[in-house]
């Protein structure tokens, strides 16, 4: 069925682009669309709701699908349409660049979190004392 995890992930097979929403931008299902291979175009919100998918792109080193206007948001989705080659050459390396980015890089997240956390906490500096 479609409302388990492994339904929903199926479905991916059937769409060829992700149009991010906005003004609030998607964020774990930016993630599912570029793990399942479907590159995610997003327009660039000026607040932390319009924002989760531009990092997710960024950090898989996929810039050029964060657009700065709506115009740009529709040229980039019709060109990347129209062009059915690219966008299967593309679909084919988005899992493997995820795995490379941060994205995946679940012990490097962890060090950094736990950096920030003992660099900001009141506790570490009691335990200090």
């Amino acid at each position: 069925p479609a409302s388990t995890p492994q339904g929903v992930l199926a479905n991916y097979r059937r769409i060829d682009i992700a149009l991010d929403p906005f003004p609030c931008a998607g964020g774990t299902t930016t993630c599912e669309s570029l793990w399942m291979g479907v590159p995610v175009i997003s327009l660039l919100g000026d607040r932390f709701g319009g924002r989760h998918s531009a990092s997710h792109l960024s950090n898989a080193r996929l810039h050029g699908f964060i657009t700065a206007t709506p115009a740009q948001y529709l040229d980039l989705a019709q060109s990347l349409a129209s062009d059915l080659p690219a966008l299967g050459n593309l679909r084919e390396r988005l899992r493997r660049g995820m795995l490379a980015s941060p994205l995946c890089d679940g012990p490097r997240f962890a060090k950094n979190f736990a950096e920030i956390l003992l660099r900001v906490s009141p506790c570490d500096r009691a335990w200090r004392m």
